[in-house]
């Protein structure tokens, strides 16, 4: 289990990866609780998602915590 905000996970435009993440995760075997913006599985896992990264902006401001967030970008591999 961990935390996991999907508002700072970012397509290369900018724009929220969301919804195809969060369906791309729940089909390799994890759950997200969006209210509580929690990732989990159980059991051992060989997920592999198609994504790679590309890097980060710090200046992303708070996240929902409050605390200094920044914000993950990432593509699609096709």
């Amino acid at each position: 289990m961990a935390d996991l905000d999907l508002s700072s996970i970012r397509r290369p435009d900018g724009r929220p990866a969301g919804r195809r993440l969060t369906a791309q995760l729940r089909a390799a075997g994890f759950s997200y609780d969006s209210r509580r913006r929690r990732i989990s599985c159980t059991g051992r896992r060989d997920a592999r998602l198609p994504y790679r990264y590309l890097g980060a902006d710090d200046r992303a401001g708070a996240n929902y915590t409050g605390q200094p967030a920044v914000h993950s970008y990432y593509t699609e591999n096709h």
